[in-house]
């Protein structure tokens, strides 16, 4: 397993990528409405006349009238521009999500993998100190050190123990929440590398953003082209006699409904979306604004990482050495069991320091991928 693959399983599961296929049908069938020439469904007028309840002379009349309101040109055209926009807005914010996930999962790899180092790093601790335990045990019985060095050996094994029962719990806790994120997908083993450098104009959220403010300006034009109500294509026809014994006249006609239109009619609708242009462009701004920083602190947070590795290298490598020469001298008797055990605390703490500094630089490397908007 990659953490690409991990990425992707975890989409699988997210309530985005599985609501995907129904928004994209909602998007493409705003666009087949926005593209068609029937502004609103047609409507059916039926009328029947008689005299049938006074006179009855045999008068007849039966009429239907159907109205078609229709699109002018130029509203069909913004309507369309809109449904378009809608449609961009959508494939942005599925990308968007997408790089949320990526960025869950990521985070929650890290942690998990943090935690499965120090798990190993006390179960080391618990060991070697059930072993220096056991040795001064045996010097103990010897007469070489005293009952309360014993006491201080077993006591420095039940620290250990309790560090690594604290240390499972909380691997614990990440691998559940690992688990209902990525479907108890396998922890991947590659890393991250950080990018050289990356352009923030095709980051997902700024795209996003941008997509959003074009389609406020696409409901901004729709809102002040549409400044009357619809045309409508009128269709009727008529069939109608005067009276018992004649014929049946039937008659068609063929008519048209142009409304009028005021500023006044929607300039409710035109301040709203001129209001939401106005938001969305600046969101979009300081969209911008805001991952630009985010890039540049992930930037230096690498750099940082980098160091503080280098420094808990030489940290551990000093350790180790004084470790070894004062369990030497331990075992000569130059110096006394709380010396011996400052030394083993301060070996592995500098070992797991020297651990996490490693798995901090490739979980920076991770998020500054992330504040470029890069996916696995």
């Amino acid at each position: 397993m990659t953490i690409r693959s991990v990425v992707a399983a975890a989409w699988e599961r997210s309530a985005a990528s599985r609501a995907t296929g129904a928004r994209r049908e909602l998007a493409q069938a705003r666009r087949s409405a926005a593209d068609g020439w029937m502004a609103t469904p047609p409507s059916l007028t039926l009328l029947h006349t008689t005299d049938r309840l006074n006179r009855n002379d045999g008068a007849r009349e039966v009429e239907a009238e159907l109205e078609v309101p229709l699109r002018t040109p130029g509203v069909r055209a913004a309507g369309a521009a809109t449904a378009e926009a809608e449609a961009t807005v959508l494939e942005g914010e599925l990308t968007a999500a997408r790089l949320g996930v990526a960025g869950e999962v990521r985070e929650a790899i890290w942690k998990l993998r943090l935690t499965h180092t120090e798990v190993e790093a006390n179960e080391r601790r618990v060991a070697d100190a059930e072993a220096l335990a056991a040795d001064v045990e045996r010097r103990v019985r010897a007469g070489d050190l005293a009952r309360v060095d014993a006491n201080n050996a077993r006591a420095s094994v039940l620290i250990a123990r309790v560090a690594l029962a604290d240390a499972v719990a909380r691997v614990q806790r990440e691998q559940r929440l690992y688990a209902a994120l990525t479907g108890n997908a396998p922890i991947p083993g590659d890393t991250e590398s950080p990018p050289a450098s990356a352009e923030l104009d095709a980051h997902p959220l700024l795209i996003a953003a941008r997509a959003a403010a074009d389609l406020a300006r696409a409901r901004l034009h729709e809102a002040s082209t549409a400044t009357r109500d619809h045309p409508e294509l009128i269709l009727g026809v008529k069939r109608e006699r005067g009276e018992f014994g004649e014929h049946y006249a039937n008659t068609t006609s063929v008519g048209v409904r142009v409304p009028f239109g005021s500023e006044a009619r929607n300039r409710p609708l035109i301040g709203a979306a001129n209001a939401e242009v106005i938001e969305a462009e600046t969101t979009a701004t300081q969209q911008r604004e805001r991952l630009r920083a985010e890039a540049e602190a992930a930037r230096a947070e690498v750099e940082q990482a980098q160091q503080a590795e280098a420094f808990a290298a030489e940290r551990a490598r000093l350790a180790a050495d004084s470790r070894q020469l004062l369990a030497k001298a331990f075992e000569l008797g130059q110096i006394d069991l709380p010396a011996r055990l400052r030394a083993e605390s301060e070996a592995y703490d500098a070992d797991l320091a020297l651990s996490r500094a490693r798995l901090d630089s490739g979980r920076a490397a991770s998020r500054l991928k992330q504040a470029y908007g890069l996916l696995p």
